[in-house]
């Protein structure tokens, strides 16, 4: 189990409500108040201790689908919830799915409410996933909803391989590019320096260009590769900033090819987001706030704030 949402990481083992025993990391400023956090949770802690360094298995969203339209066809069998669980977990090829699972299933079986249990889990289940299993719990028809709540991440998950595929080609043509362009300045170039000087004229100017560049690219080679480091950590830590990635993505947007790719392609998941709440139920309201984090784009995102406020005033 893995609570909180930011400060220090604490591994922890004790006991809950009931008496069983459980373990997890929790995130907090200080020792202190991951014992608060773990007490408002029913749990008594019986040995809480610093963690330096954690390693979070990863779980991909195409992991998550299959996963979810399984869960999908247990429920709609007649499956009970628990026993659902029970047979995705043993059903899990990866071990990280499977403590997933594990950690779902635990929450649920102490009676908390499903879509309350994958809460507490952003990293894999986002904002539409949570409120279409609310709904359904809400409504009574969890089947139903987890039926559409799989066609709809199947249609996510559709969208998404095609953008990479549109865009995997590009990628690769422009790394291949520059990867002879910096192997010609390396080392082709510098053998056809000699050859040229002995031609006892004046270069044109595009050759001396090329000459010079590389030159430059041979005795900077090193520290540029050594400035490379402190750049990429400095642009991490810009990218942290939303008003840097909105600048970013802005400017991305205007591109000519690219920018049109990813506004469709944003839209369309924003649409799909969208419409699948909008069926299951789910009020205009609360249904616009999923789908613009739905969306993955800090602009769209704010877009869709200006929409719901402009909406909430009729």
């Amino acid at each position: 189990m893995r609570t909180g949402k930011q400060g220090r990481d604490y591994q922890w083992h004790g006991h809950d409500a009931k008496g069983r025993p459980r373990q997890g990391i929790v995130q907090a400023p200080d020792a202190a108040l991951a014992h608060a956090q773990l007490r408002r949770q029913g749990i008594s802690v019986a040995q809480l201790r610093r963690q330096w360094w954690t390693h979070t298995p990863t779980i991909k969203g195409r992991a998550i689908t299959a996963m979810t339209r399984q869960w999908s066809a247990l429920i709609r069998a007649g499956i009970s919830l628990v026993p659902a669980l029970q047979m995705l977990q043993r059903s899990a090829v990866a071990p990280a799915m499977a403590t997933l699972l594990e950690q779902v299933r635990q929450d649920v079986e102490g009676g908390m409410p499903l879509s309350q249990a994958l809460q507490r889990h952003p990293r894999h289940f986002g904002p539409l996933y949570v409120s279409m299993v609310h709904a359904g719990e809400t409504a009574g028809i969890l089947d139903t909803m987890m039926e559409r709540l799989a066609q709809a991440l199947e249609k996510n998950e559709a969208l998404r391989s095609r953008l990479r595929s549109a865009l995997t080609y590009p990628s690769v043509v422009i790394a291949i590019a520059l990867a002879v362009l910096l192997l010609i300045l390396l080392h082709v170039v510098p053998v056809f320096e000699d050859v040229f000087r002995s031609f006892g004229a004046e270069l044109p100017w595009s050759t001396r260009v090329i000459l010079g560049l590389s030159k430059a690219v041979n005795e900077w080679a090193l520290w540029l590769t050594l400035a490379a480091v402190p750049l990429v950590l400095l642009l991490r830590r810009q990218w942290q900033q939303p008003a840097w990635q909105r600048q970013w993505h802005r400017r991305v947007l205007n591109l000519p090819a690219i920018g049109h790719l990813v506004r469709t392609s944003v839209l369309a998941r924003w649409a799909h987001t969208l419409s699948a709440l909008l069926a299951t139920g789910v009020p205009l309201a609360e249904a616009l706030p999923v789908a613009g984090n739905a969306t993955g784009h800090p602009v769209y995102a704010r877009i869709n704030e200006h929409l719901q406020r402009r909406v909430a005033q009729g």
